[in-house]
C-alpha cells in the first residue's frame, strides 16, 4: 500500500499542472462588450418607472444571454455610494461614476472595452425601445 502511495504522488503532481492549464483556459476572463448600468436610488420615481420596463425588455429580448453586462450602481445613501464608486473602480468606470454621481433615474449603455457611453436610457424609452437600443449599442461595440 505505501508503494502504491510513492507511485501515486509524482503522477498526481506530473498530471496537476496539465489539468489545472486547461481549467485556466477555459475559464478564460470573459469580458462582455457593453456594460447596461443603472443610475438607481430607493428613492427615485423615475428609477422605480424604469425598472420595470427594463426587466421586460431583458426578458422579451432575452437581453441576458447577449453580451452585455447589467449593473446596478444604487446611490439610495453613503454606503450604497461608496459600494458603487468601488464597482466601477473594478470596472473600470470610475470616470462614468464620478461624472454621474448623484445622478438617477437612466441607465448608460458603456462599451466595455472603451468606456465610451453608446446610449442613455430613460424612463421615456418603452420596453421595446430599451431592447432595440441595448441590441444596437452591442452590435456597435462589436464592430
Amino acid at each position: 500500500m505505501q508503494k502504491f502511495i510513492y507511485l501515486l504522488i509524482p503522477i498526481i503532481f506530473f498530471v496537476l499542472p496539465f489539468t489545472s492549464h486547461s481549467a485556466e483556459e477555459g475559464s478564460s476572463d470573459v469580458k462582455p462588450a457593453v456594460y447596461g448600468v443603472l443610475m438607481y436610488a430607493d428613492w427615485c420615481g423615475s428609477c422605480k418607472a424604469l425598472d420595470p420596463k427594463i426587466s421586460q425588455a431583458r426578458e422579451e429580448a432575452n437581453l441576458d444571454q447577449q453580451d452585455i453586462l447589467f449593473v446596478r450602481w444604487d446611490l439610495t445613501d453613503e454606503v450604497t455610494s461608496h459600494q458603487a464608486k468601488m464597482m466601477a473602480a473594478v470596472l473600470g468606470l470610475s470616470d462614468l461614476y464620478e461624472a454621474n454621481a448623484g445622478k438617477t433615474g437612466f441607465m448608460l449603455l458603456v462599451d466595455a472595452d472603451s468606456g465610451e457611453k453608446l446610449a442613455q436610457l430613460t424612463t421615456k424609452h418603452e420596453a421595446a425601445e430599451i431592447a432595440t437600443k441595448i441590441q444596437a449599442s452591442i452590435k456597435s461595440a462589436k464592430s
